[in-house]
């Protein structure tokens, strides 16, 4: 028990020395930092209106000795801190941030001043350079003073306190821009003109242009320290230049306006040349030398044109649609002589043979299959046709001056240097713009109610402007839409034209006697007539309203007569004899007056007959595969005593198909325009090219599957739909097989 006590004693007795050992160690530490703070707050409040200008900051000298103070005392008091417990470090740290901030702010100073001084140093090198008039010097030195500026200027603006940084910003920054502005149109001048000069060695004219053009931009519009030298050089090197076109516009269809690289003191009319027959008749020059306007003959829409001046060329195409017509469509063509038209035929399976184009008087094949051409008629020339047999050409009038009435173009597909197959454009009519002056005793050739003009047989087109044209009807005074119901083709017209007032229009002859216009159904008539089945025939049209139309049948038997209502549309039956020929003769005049003679109106001859397939061709590689064939159907034809009467035109609708079975049952349907199947029409009947087999799958639909998979061996034609002559689908009368193909 007694040693339990001595030795309690003794541990309480080292413990109580230990104590007293440290505690006297933490004290002088906890005093030490209470010491280095205050020097940390004291220095850094020295520094802070150091770098302050509502201190003693001058924005000029670097307070070195008040930052390095300042910076000293944080490092102590850190070095202290490390000593102390971790709760006394955390409330001591806080109040270094202070110090720490204005250490910080005084970096951003020194900086700027350190950056200001090598701004000044450039600046006054520059100064020095223009001083001495060497624009050279001056070039060099202001692409590096301001290469400095901009790297500097960012040290400028980290400066704490606007009213520190504009101090310092005024001490170089004020003076180093105005000196930038100063010169800175000079510079660019002396280095354009340089530029130019080099370009004009290397024979960069556009180039050359460019810079000089910019540079008198600012000679112009500036006043510059060197201006006269400046000048001096420039112009030295613009008349070093060669003139050359930059630009052209077109004002419009006989306005040219062009721009030059470099002004010129006169232009003359044959120094300018232009190709594609357009003709330059005058040549006016602006006052600065610059722009040239230029008068010329009518422009074609579409046409491409190269203009040619002092050895320098432009070219331009003058704006307009095209309007596109396919080969074989009926629908008469009217259209202004500035108009431009794309016709389009197909020879289905000859991609790579001649096709010989006939070109009318005329008429100006602008491009055929996309190439460029001039060609004006009446001339023919050969083309080849694109992969899939086609050719394209775009036309226009070849002049926009002169009309051009019932025109057509054709194509003919050569074989052997003969015709093979030939496709005729629809009829063309192109019409020149009548110009003012007086309308005496003229005929009209043709009437658009829709678009208000009309035009008269020498192929000049007249509008209708409306309630502000005066109109009569032989001398009566009529609204504009009483003239136009009667005004039709044969009229006799007079009066007085203006293209840009008021217009007179007098129908002083109204011609009794207007063709019948029949309806869609007869638009595919040829030479030989009509094919129907049945022994009754309807015709249906339009006329002159409340006039009669008189019927008569073969030699001019009489069958009767229908009169047309106000709208001026009419129906008429009649038996017809089957299997023959049937003349149908129709005369229209004025109601009530004798019957005419029969021989003295529109002939239409239907022949009654079926529109049968007569035969089937064969394919052109006898390897059983029906991909890329391309078989001919003839049509029946009708015979009378063993002599050839009539052949149909085919008819093909864009979704025609064709039927084949094979042997073991697999049954196939090819559509037109589909998965390369194309239908086309033959001078006989017509022909199908079947198309590809694309991943193993034929260019037809599957509607039966045979025992083995693919047509193979003999082919039965079991159905053809959507050929036709107009009134009837075309009949397979007998078994029609595809043996060799």
């Amino acid at each position: 028990m007694e040693n339990k006590a001595k030795k309690l004693t003794i541990a309480t007795a080292i413990a109580a020395s230990s104590i007293v050992a440290i505690a006297p160690t933490q004290a002088n530490a906890a005093d030490n930092i209470d010491q280095l703070m205050t020097n940390v707050q004291n220095s850094s409040t020295v520094l802070k209106w150091a770098i302050s200008i509502e201190g003693s900051a001058d924005g000029v000298t670097q307070p070195w000795s008040q930052y390095n103070g300042a910076k000293d005392a944080i490092s102590k008091a850190e070095t202290a801190l490390k000593k102390l417990s971790f709760s006394d470090q955390l409330k001591y740290d806080a109040r270094l941030t202070e110090a720490k901030t204005q250490l910080k702010r005084a970096q951003g100073y020194l900086d700027a001043i350190t950056a200001s001084t090598k701004i000044k140093e450039k600046t006054n090198a520059l100064s020095s350079a223009s001083a001495a008039n060497n624009l050279d010097l001056v070039e060099k030195s202001y692409h590096e003073m301001t290469a400095e500026f901009r790297k500097q200027t960012i040290l400028l603006d980290r400066v704490y306190g606007q009213s520190t940084r504009d101090k310092i910003r005024s001490v170089v920054k004020g003076p180093a821009e105005k000196l930038i502005n100063d010169l800175k149109n000079d510079v660019t001048v002396h280095m354009l003109t340089k530029g130019a000069m080099e370009d004009i060695r290397t024979s960069r004219q556009a180039e050359a242009s460019r810079k000089i053009y910019e540079a008198q931009a600012i000679l112009d519009a500036n006043n510059l320290k060197w201006e006269s030298t400046l000048q001096r050089s420039l112009t030295t090197v613009a008349t070093s230049l060669p003139v050359e076109i930059t630009s052209i516009t077109r004002i419009d269809n006989t306005t040219l306006s062009l721009k030059l690289n470099r002004a010129v003191s006169s232009v003359k009319v044959s120094e300018f040349t232009v190709d594609n027959s357009l003709t330059i008749t005058n040549a006016t020059l602006s006052n600065d030398g610059l722009t040239v306007t230029l008068t010329t003959s009518a422009q074609t829409p579409s046409v491409k044109y190269s203009l040619k001046y002092k050895g320098s060329s432009v070219s331009f195409i003058v704006p307009g649609s095209i309007v596109p017509i396919q080969m074989g469509n009926s629908t008469a063509q009217h259209r202004d002589t500035s108009e431009v038209l794309a016709l389009s035929g197909t020879f289905s399976g000859y991609g790579y043979s001649t096709v010989r184009v006939d070109i009318p008087t005329g008429v100006k094949v602008l491009t055929i299959n996309g190439i460029e051409n001039n060609i004006t008629g009446a001339k023919n020339v050969n083309v080849v046709p694109d992969k899939n047999g086609t050719v394209t050409v775009t036309f226009t009038a070849s002049n926009v001056n002169t009309p051009v009435l019932d025109k057509v173009i054709t194509f003919n597909r050569l074989e052997n240097n003969r015709v093979a197959d030939t496709q005729t454009s629809p009829t063309l009519n192109f019409y020149a713009p009548a110009k003012t002056g007086t309308i005496s005793n003229k005929n009209v050739h043709y009437v658009d109610f829709y678009n208000n003009y009309f035009v008269t047989s020498d192929g000049l087109k007249y509008v209708l402007k409306g309630n502000s044209d005066t109109y009569k009807n032989e001398g009566v005074a009529v609204s504009l839409d009483t003239f136009k119901a009667a005004l039709n083709i044969d009229d006799t017209i007079t009066g007085t034209y203006q293209t840009a007032s008021s217009s007179s229009f007098n129908i002083s002859v109204n011609h009794y006697s207007v063709p019948l216009l029949m309806d869609t159904q007869f638009s595919y008539k040829n030479s030989y007539g009509y094919r129907m089945v049945g022994n009754q025939l309807e015709f249906s049209g339009t006329g002159q309203p409340n006039y009669e139309v008189f019927f008569f049948k073969n030699t001019g038997a009489y069958l009767g007569k229908v009169k047309m209502g106000s709208a001026g549309t009419w129906k008429y039956k009649t038996a017809i004899e089957q299997n023959a020929i049937n003349d149908i003769y129709m005369v229209q005049q004025p109601a009530g007056k004798v019957t005419p003679a029969f021989n003295s109106g529109t002939v239409f001859r239907v022949i009654e007959g079926p529109f049968n397939l007569q035969s089937v061709g064969e394919g052109k590689t006898e390897d059983g595969d029906i991909t890329n064939e391309e078989i001919e159907f003839t049509i029946a034809p009708i015979s009378r005593s063993n002599a050839f009467v009539y052949r149909d035109n085919a008819i093909i609708t864009q979704s025609a198909y064709i039927t084949l079975k094979d042997e073991d049952g697999t049954t196939v349907q090819y559509t037109n325009n589909k998965a390369g199947n194309l239908f086309t029409k033959t001078t006989n009947g017509f022909k199908v090219k079947f198309g590809p087999t694309l991943d193993e799958k034929l260019a037809g639909e599957i509607l039966q599957v045979g025992s083995e998979p693919g047509l193979s061996g003999t082919l039965e034609v079991i159905a053809v739909e959507g050929v036709n002559n107009a009134y009837n689908n075309i009949n397979l009368v007998s078994k029609l097989l595809i043996t060799k193909y």
